[in-house]
């Protein structure tokens, strides 16, 4: 299977190309071999998901829907390696499905979820989540097996960082509150860093890259999309508060639309050849509105500053202050005839406004625990159990509000500069492109939306744990932000290999 005789395919997906290793055509693997590959992956997993399935199943009631979850999950990884394309890269449906790992096992958020997890008790669908990890995780393998020196690119570059911040949340695990817990979050962080090498080695030109930033846009789509679902069948769309009420928090539901609204906004353009997808158009319009409707302020704010920046950033200047009175427009229209505007009549009248919702009085009572263990921490995922380790909150907060003290308090100094580091890196180099590439092409565009994403997520991170912490979807974008942002950058400084294929798909739409 070979574009013109120009590349082959291995099992994995991952092109091999004995020109551009600079070695002899003829060096090309044998049909039988590429045979053999397929069939050993496909063993690999179809026995993963059987098995998986078989010991779920003969467990009680409750495991029953698990079992049936995790085997589509184990037929989507078999799918994906029994037919690999140059388009459909199996790690970036990888990266899909750990996106959304959460919607295939959602369960319902209570107020008791922080005190239950530190007493050990885990509703049904974390478990079968935890063996989705572990399918993903051997998918992965099998992907990175064929990759040359693949563990010494973990250690190599920019990419050195997310490798050292997974490395100390595993051993800073062995001092956590509960230990068990940490492992398991460190165990998706790792298997993370894995994969996004893994998608960094599949990005091997522009077109690549965008395909990436697709998969993300509608994993994000179905992040936001699912539980305001589900909240419209339940007939319950806001809470006592006004805001939209659904099974996840509006602090993270608005935000995560707003990640929707800015990558729209960075793939999909009105020039010719170039994706005008309407499907797109409508997914980012709702997303908006979804956005306003979960009522974080924060979240708002960050998404109508960081659209502007992407607009400002490709000279754009009407359109920045068009697509910010736009969504002032739409603001102000569903304050006035949604519930919205009660709460933000509350909050402006309340003591609320004051502390952030109460995250200064939170980041102060932090503040002596930090003290206590400046140097290692209190272990990866203590901050999860703040509530119970810091009496003095007066809420209960099931996190610090903020991903620098959530690497800080649970990494200790050595995680907070390894965080530091990986969010300076990231847009130095975009920046970077946006220096090398004209602002007309395809990838100045590209990087621009990156770059306001960026923003975005660095926004939030300083009322939210978006990153640090838990590795949920935000942390892990703002990770895939270091090889995206590497790869932009090889692609404006000239690689021929990199740029080549932008060419012919920007000539022919395609």
């Amino acid at each position: 299977m070979a574009d013109k005789g120009s590349a082959w395919l291995n099992g994995a997906g991952v092109i091999t190309d004995p020109q551009q290793a600079g070695q002899p055509r003829s060096a090309g693997p044998p049909v039988t071999s590429r045979a053999g590959g397929i069939a050993r992956t496909m063993l690999i997993v179809a026995a993963g998901a059987v098995c998986t399935m078989f010991v779920l199943g003969a467990t009680p009631d409750p495991w029953a829907w698990e079992s049936l979850r995790v085997l589509a999950v184990g037929i989507v990884l078999l799918s994906i390696f029994y037919f690999p394309t140059d388009v459909l890269k199996p790690s970036f449906v990888i990266w899909w499905l750990m996106l959304i790992s959460e919607c295939i096992f959602f369960r319902e958020g209570d107020a008791n979820s922080n005190a239950n997890a530190y007493q050990g008790n885990f509703p049904t669908a974390a478990y079968g989540e935890v063996v989705m990890w572990g399918l993903c995780f051997l998918a992965v393998f099998v992907c990175s097996r064929r990759i040359r020196g693949y563990f010494g690119r973990l250690f190599a570059g920019d990419y050195k960082w997310l490798t050292l911040f997974a490395m100390l949340c595993l051993g800073s695990c062995a001092y956590a509150p509960r230990p068990s817990l940490g492992l398991v979050w460190s165990f998706k962080l790792t298997l993370v860093v894995f994969l996004l090498l893994v998608c960094s080695n599949q990005m091997r030109d522009l077109r690549d890259t965008e395909s990436f930033l697709r998969f993300t846009t509608w994993a994000y789509a179905i992040i936001v999309l699912q539980p305001v679902l589900i909240a419209m069948f339940r007939g319950v769309l806001f809470d006592e508060e006004g805001r939209m009420s659904t099974i996840v928090s509006p602090n993270a539901l608005s935000p995560n639309a707003g990640v929707v609204v800015l990558l729209a906004l960075a793939l999909f353009s009105g020039r010719k050849g170039e994706g005008m997808h309407k499907s797109a158009i409508l997914v980012g319009v709702v997303a908006c509105v979804i956005m306003i409707l979960a009522g974080s302020k924060t979240g708002i704010m960050a998404a109508v500053f960081a659209g502007g920046l992407f607009f400002f950033f490709r000279r754009r200047f009407g359109s920045a202050v068009g697509y910010v009175a736009a969504t002032a427009v739409l603001i102000a229209v569903l304050a006035l005839s949604t519930p919205l505007g009660n709460y933000f009549h509350t909050y402006r009248e309340g003591e609320g406004a004051e502390s952030f919702s109460g995250r200064t009085l939170l980041w102060n009572a932090v503040l002596p625990a930090i003290e206590q263990k400046p140097i290692i921490g209190h272990g990866y995922m203590s901050s999860e159990f703040i509530g119970f380790q810091v009496n003095a909150v007066g809420w209960a907060a099931p996190h610090l509000h903020n991903g620098f003290l959530e690497s800080l308090y649970n990494n200790g100094v050595f995680g907070f500069l390894v965080m530091l580091i990986i969010t300076i890196v990231i847009p130095v180099k975009l920046y970077r492109v946006l220096r090398l590439a004209p602002a007309t092409d395809r990838v100045y565009r590209i990087a621009a939306g990156c770059l306001s994403l960026y923003a975005f997520l660095l926004i939030n991170g300083f009322f939210n744990s978006s990153f640090g912490g838990k590795t949920t979807a935000p942390f892990m974008l703002m990770l895939a932000l270091v090889p995206v942002s590497n790869k932009l950058f090889e692609i404006a400084s000239g690689s021929s290999e990199s740029r080549e294929p932008a060419r012919l798909d920007a000539r022919t739409g395609r």
